[in-house]
C-alpha cells in the first residue's frame, strides 16, 4: 500500500544529492523502517540487519549525486540492500553449512544462474519487484510497502518484468537446447523456503535512540556534516506521509460545502433601477445594480408590452434605454433560479421630432419657423436635400425666434430638421 508522498521524496533526494544533511536525514526517517524490513527477509539475526542498515545508508549518501531520476530512490535503495545482503552471504566463511531457509539466494544463482542474471538486467523497479516476489518470497502487499507502489501499479509493472524477461530468454536461446519458459514458478516453489524469521526481528526493530546512532554514523563515514534538525522531530513530520481517508475527507468535505451553499439554494436578488433626474428631456438611460453573492442569471425588462435591449456595463451592473414613456417592468433572476421583478415608470423621454410653426416665402428665400418641446431643435444639422442630390444648408438661424434661413429653392426640396437625440422633422418642398 502507497503511503508515502512520491513528489516530497523526490524533492528531497534532490536536495539531498546537493549535500542537504537535513534533506537526506529526513529521508532516512521516511525509509529506513521498510528497509530494515527488507534486510530481516535476508539476515540471519537482529545484529546483522542493524550493520546492514546502517551500510547501506551509507552507499546510498555516497553515491545519491549519481542518481539519474529522484523518482527511482526507493527501487534503488532496495536494489543496493539486496546487493550488500548477496555479498555478505556470499563472502561468509562456511556459506555452504548454511541452512537451507538461509542459503536461497546462493541456491538461486547456482540452479538459474541465467534467469538472476535477466533479473538484474531489468529496469531497476521491474528488477526489484521480480526479486522480491520470486526470489525472496515478499508478498504483493510487503513489496508494495518497499518500493511505495500500490497493488495495481506492482502488478503492472511485474507483468511488464516478465514479459522482457521472456522475451531476453527467447533472444538468447540456442538452437538445440530446450529453453526454460519462465523462472517465476522456480521462484513460486522457493517461496516458502526464503521466509526467515522477519516477525521476531522486527519485534525488535531500533529504538529512537538507536537510530539516531545509525544516521549519525552514516554521516560520519560519508565525511558529511550531520543533520540539525533532531530525528525525533523528523519523526513526527507527516507532510512525506500521504494519508489514507481521501474518500473519507471528500465526502465531509463535499457535505460541508453543501451544508453551507444551502442557504444560497433560497437567496433572493435585490438591485436597484436609477434613471435620469425628473427635469431632464431626451432619452434616458437607466442603470440596475444588482446585489447578490451569487452570479446574475438573467436581465430581461420589458416597456409596456415591447422587450427592451438591455446592456452589460460592469460586474452585475446593467444598462437600458427606454424609447417611450410608460412602465418598465425589470426581471433580474440569478443562477439558483430564484427571481425579482420590480416596475419602474418612465415619462421623461423625448420620443416626438420638432414642429413647424409656419413659413414665409420671399422672393430669393424661404423662412421657415420651427420648435421642440421636448430637448430643443438641433440648429447645426438642418440640411435640405435636392431632387438632383445637391445638400443645402441654412443661410442663417435664429434660435432665439426659432428662425431657419434657406435660399429660395430651384428644384423640389427634402428638408431635414433635428432634435439633439435624432428625431427628425421632415418636410417635402415641391415647385409649382
Amino acid at each position: 500500500m502507497e503511503i508515502l508522498d512520491q513528489s516530497y521524496l523526490n524533492e528531497l533526494v534532490v536536495r539531498a544529492g546537493r549535500g542537504d544533511s537535513n534533506a537526506f536525514a529526513e529521508l532516512f526517517a521516511a525509509t529506513w523502517e521498510t528497509q530494515f524490513f527488507y534486510l530481516c527477509r535476508m539476515q540471519q539475526n537482529r545484529k546483522d540487519a542493524v550493520r546492514a542498515l546502517q551500510e547501506v545508508y551509507t552507499q546510498a549518501l555516497q553515491r545519491l549525486p549519481s542518481l539519474g531520476r529522484a523518482g527511482l530512490f526507493l527501487p534503488w535503495l532496495s536494489h543496493i540492500s539486496y546487493l550488500y545482503c548477496r555479498e555478505q552471504q556470499d563472502s561468509a566463511p562456511g556459506a555452504e553449512g548454511l541452512p537451507e531457509k538461509d542459503r536461497h539466494h546462493t541456491r538461486e544463482a547456482e540452479q538459474n544462474p541465467y534467469h538472476l542474471s535477466q533479473i538484474l538486467n531489468l529496469p531497476l523497479t521491474e528488477s526489484q519487484i521480480l526479486l522480491m516476489t520470486y526470489v525472496q518470497g515478499l508478498s504483493d502487499d510487503e513489496t508494495g510497502r518497499i518500493l511505495n507502489l500500490s497493488n495495481t501499479l506492482l502488478r503492472r509493472y511485474r507483468k511488464e518484468a516478465v514479459r522482457h524477461l521472456r522475451r531476453g530468454m527467447q533472444r538468447g536461446a540456442e538452437p538445440g537446447t530446450e529453453q526454460k519458459k519462465t523462472a517465476a514458478p522456480a521462484g513460486r516453489r522457493q517461496k516458502k523456503a526464503s521466509v526467515n524469521t522477519v516477525t521476531r526481528h522486527i519485534k525488535e526493530r531500533p529504538g529512537a535512540a538507536e537510530v539516531t546512532e545509525i544516521l549519525e554514523n552514516v554521516f560520519e563515514a560519508c565525511g558529511q556534516e550531520p543533520n540539525t534538525v533532531p530525528m525525533e522531530a523528523l519523526a513526527s513530520y507527516a507532510v512525506y506521509r500521504r494519508e489514507r481517508f481521501s474518500l473519507q475527507k471528500g465526502v465531509l468535505i463535499a457535505g460541508l460545502i453543501l451544508f453551507l451553499l444551502l442557504p444560497l439554494l433560497f437567496l433572493l436578488p435585490d438591485f436597484e433601477v436609477q434613471g435620469i433626474d425628473e427635469g431632464e428631456r431626451g432619452l434616458p438611460v437607466y442603470t440596475i445594480e444588482v446585489y447578490s453573492l451569487l452570479p446574475v442569471g438573467k436581465v430581461n425588462v420589458r416597456l409596456n408590452t415591447h422587450a427592451l435591449p438591455v446592456y452589460e456595463a460592469a460586474a452585475r451592473e446593467y444598462t437600458v434605454e427606454p424609447t417611450r414613456n410608460g412602465t418598465m417592468h425589470v426581471y433580474v433572476e440569478l443562477v439558483n433560479r430564484q427571481s425579482l421583478q420590480k416596475n419602474v415608470t418612465v415619462r421623461n423621454v423625448d420620443a416626438s421630432g420638432p414642429e413647424l410653426n409656419g413659413s414665409e416665402i420671399g422672393e430669393e428665400t424661404l423662412l421657415l419657423r420651427v420648435s421642440d418641446a421636448g430637448i430643443g431643435v438641433d440648429y447645426r444639422e438642418i440640411v435640405a436635400v435636392g431632387a438632383s442630390g445637391t445638400v443645402y444648408h441654412p443661410l442663417e438661424t435664429d434660435e432665439a425666434k426659432g428662425e431657419v434661413l434657406f435660399v429660395y429653392p430651384e428644384e423640389d426640396w427634402d428638408v431635414y430638421i433635428p432634435d439633439h437625440i435624432g428625431n427628425t422633422l421632415h418636410l417635402a418642398l415641391t415647385l409649382e
